[in-house]
């Protein structure tokens, strides 16, 4: 009946599929136009009746999604859940990590987490969390912020830990954004993000080529690919190439504002097998494995 209660719907439901706790069901509605599940599951109780969960707009749809939970929905909706993508720091190996803590938690308590479900390259290491988009690094969270506002829907949130040489900057080392590029096809002034992005520290007087010597060494390309790389400081999308004997840091400010619109690009084709976009945000250009976790 269309005028079932939310409680006898999640009811009828669960037993159904003969869940015992029919709170473990969780609820979406159907949108008409997009032929697709709603973004957003409808809330414990969140409506009164059957005939509300099927209205889109002015149309009544014949179609419910459902869930089964591992804990009831209530305490669900007190969790905030995100996605975090863990990079080990030697090891060419990504996994995914599902985290559920209250809604109050910090991103010191994400990193905490993850640390208890992790390898780490050694037990004293200290992780950050970053906020990834189309292949460029956004936001170092702060171990303090709220975790509640933290959008992992669009953003790719990477954990990983951070290298020693970060820890101890001198006063003319620069922390610069390093990341892959093509140029674009049909328009050549254009350039391509892809893979996966990285900080590097540089010295004041390093030249390009003892740089290029560590990126090598760092993303473990043969000779034979590497020598065809090219690499260029990239100001708001526009190339511009160093020699081998170019000292980089000169290009880079000290604090620029939107680093990741400045940056030391690596020009090299994207060998990984195409994807969809969403597949495609946490890959480097040479495939690594992943593993997901819940």
């Amino acid at each position: 009946s269309k005028a079932f209660t939310y409680d006898e719907v999640v009811e009828k439901v669960a037993q159904k599929l003969g869940v015992d706790d029919p709170t473990k069901i969780r609820l979406t509605s159907h949108n008409c136009y997009s032929q697709q599940p709603k973004p957003q599951p409808i809330k414990y109780r969140g409506v009164e009746r059957l005939l509300d969960m099927l209205i889109h707009y002015n149309q009544t749809s014949d179609i419910l999604y459902y869930e089964v939970l591992d804990i009831p929905l209530p305490e669900l909706q007190a969790l905030k859940t995100l996605k975090v993508t863990y990079h080990h720091g030697t090891k060419d190996e990504v996994s995914v990590h599902s985290i559920r803590l209250p809604k109050n938690s910090t991103v010191g308590d994400v990193l905490n987490d993850i640390k208890s479900k992790v390898e780490l390259s050694h037990p004293n290491a200290e992780l950050r969390l970053l906020e990834v988009f189309y292949h460029k690094i956004y936001k170092i969270f702060a171990p303090n912020e709220k975790i509640e506002n933290i959008n992992d829907q669009y953003w790719t949130l990477r954990a990983e830990e951070v290298p020693e040489e970060e820890k101890n900057l001198g006063p003319f080392d620069r922390l610069i954004h390093v990341y892959h590029f093509t140029k674009d096809t049909q328009n050549q002034t254009q350039v391509q993000n892809f893979g996966e992005p990285f900080f590097m520290v540089i010295r004041e007087d390093e030249t390009l080529s003892s740089i290029k010597e560590r990126i090598q060494k760092k993303l473990k390309v043969p000779d034979e690919d590497f020598s065809k790389w090219k690499f260029a400081y990239i100001s708001l999308g526009r190339p511009d190439y160093f020699e081998d004997s170019d000292t980089v840091a000169s290009r880079f400010q000290r604090n620029m504002y939107g680093a990741w619109e400045q940056y030391l690009g690596l020009e090299h084709p994207d060998t990984a097998p195409r994807k969809t976009h969403n597949a495609n945000q946490n890959r480097h250009s040479f495939e690594r494995p992943v593993k997901i976790y819940n």
